[in-house]
């Protein structure tokens, strides 16, 4: 099918014209990319400076793909016309318009770039105008249904579907950064922001385990090659630190073993960093978190090397990046990875003396470390067969509730008692797990006001073992519907 989609873009608008020049390329190449990859063979791209218009031969699939790549912060599914005059917009508008406005309130926003001998304004109450015969009204604030076109030089661009994206700047326009990845939740987050800042990632793993956990980790860091990192290979470095933690074990002081380990690890990032000529280390450290992320321990572990150290989690609690894990689709994979606990202790140092940590270390033969260096294996991200947990398409439309499902709108009782769904009843988030056992073997549709929050709750009922969904667009697109 062929499809037209107009891609707005982000802060690169905001650089100057050599730089957004660079940004847009790189964009576009990034575009490719994603495009190939995910099996798209007939396609076009336009650099229209302030958009990007793609035309493919595609299906409703390709929006998932776009909204992944970095520097696109929305889209539309267009159809696009040349024109001569405002009457030319109008009978357009109308042909393609009106079965969709039909018993609906409309109301029409046209933006407008180029010279024309009309205004936006003239468009809106034209085009207006001659919709109104096949809707049910009109209502300037808060319409059924938006009625959107843009005009650019002698082309209208006629909006049927908008969706948005992530943002952030193309991947390759910022340098090169190394991530030290566990494949906890954490570190594939951190990995995930580096990317979204235009950041070109590869991964360093520092392996603690035997292969079987190796390869929990590769699948995760997988997820964010295949489904995040257009526009080049993203490759996982892996060093076997099982001798020396094996030697930190036999001749380290207890509670220093851990501050000891992760000095080690930044020394192997910074390795690797110096073979690609990267910039910076990013890691999923969380201030306070666990023992070895204190701000003292931090310090001294990062006295062992120069390189910077980026920590894009710092201020975050866990909550949140379990949130963003599930976004980005690495959720699943990464709760599987067990916490590798050799040198766990019970009472860690929470505030390192780097005098210790020199003397500690004084007695360990670095020769072993650099062995390990040595005989690092490379993995090619993109080339491992992983059977990935897909992301979810976007949006997910629900024509119908189920007639077997329970409706359970978590808004607070004074919006519930105001207006509801039929059939739904109340249970606030915060009472949410005194009650829910009772269902546990019946579809559950989690509703809240937008969609945002169910869908959030609905994730936290499947990993506890329940049919759980959430309403698309929440309580306020059903009120709007019907």
């Amino acid at each position: 099918m062929d499809m037209d989609i107009l891609i707005r873009l982000g802060e690169l608008t905001l650089k100057s014209r050599r730089s957004r020049r660079r940004f847009m390329n790189r964009l576009i190449d990034n575009i490719r990319d994603a495009l190939t990859s995910n099996g798209y063979k007939e396609y076009e791209i336009v650099n229209m400076w302030s958009r990007i218009l793609v035309k493919v031969d595609g299906d409703d699939k390709i929006f998932n793909v776009l909204r992944r790549v970095f520097g696109i912060v929305g889209f539309m599914e267009v159809v696009t016309r040349d024109f001569d005059d405002l009457n030319d917009i109008v009978s357009m508008g109308v042909e393609i318009y009106r079965d969709i406005i039909r018993n609906k309130v409309f109301a029409v926003k046209a933006k407008r770039e180029g010279k024309h001998s009309f205004r936006s304004i003239d468009v809106n109450r034209e085009l207006g105008k001659a919709l109104t015969p096949y809707a049910k009204g009109v209502d300037l604030k808060n319409p059924d249904i938006w009625v959107k076109l843009e005009i650019r030089g002698n082309k209208v661009f006629y909006y049927l579907r908008e969706f948005k994206a992530y943002g952030g700047l193309p991947i390759g326009t910022d340098g090169r950064i190394i991530s030290l990845v566990s494949g906890g939740f954490d570190s594939a987050v951190a990995s995930w922001y580096a990317l979204k800042r235009g950041a070109e990632v590869h991964y360093f793993h520092a392996q603690l385990a035997s292969e079987e956990y190796l390869k929990k980790v590769l699948r995760v860091v997988s997820i964010l090659a295949k489904n995040w990192s257009y526009g080049y290979r993203p490759k996982m470095y892996v060093a076997d630190y099982r001798p020396l933690a094996a030697m930190i074990r036999d001749r380290i002081r207890r509670d220093y073993r851990i501050v000891i380990l992760k000095r080690f690890m930044y020394r192997g990032g910074e390795y690797i960093a110096d073979l690609l000529k990267a910039d910076s280390l990013v890691t999923g450290e969380v201030l306070g978190q666990v023992s070895s992320q204190t701000l003292r321990n931090l310090k001294v572990s990062q006295e062992a090397i120069k390189i910077p150290v980026n920590r894009p989690l710092f201020g975050l609690d866990k909550d949140d990046i379990m949130k963003i894990a599930m976004e980005i689709g690495t959720y699943e994979s990464s709760k599987v990875v067990e916490e590798v606990c050799a040198l766990v202790e019970r009472f860690p140092v929470l505030r390192a003396s780097s005098k210790v940590v020199e003397e500690e270390e004084s007695k360990l033969d670095f020769r072993v470390f650099e062995e390990s260096l040595d005989n690092i294996r490379v993995y090619d991200l993109r080339d491992l067969e992983y059977d990935l947990k897909p992301i979810e398409d976007y949006p997910i439309e629900y024509d119908e509730i189920p007639d077997n499902a329970v409706l359970i709108d978590v808004r607070p009782s004074n919006e519930y008692i105001e207006s509801h769904i039929p059939g739904s009843i109340n249970i606030p988030q915060e009472e949410l797990s005194e009650y829910i056992e009772d269902y546990r073997d019946r579809p559950i549709i989690i509703i809240c006001r937008a969609g945002v929050l169910s869908k959030y709750i609905a994730y936290i009922l499947r990993r506890k073992g329940y049919k759980a969904y959430y309403l698309v667009g929440g309580f306020e697109r059903f009120r709007r519907r019907y």
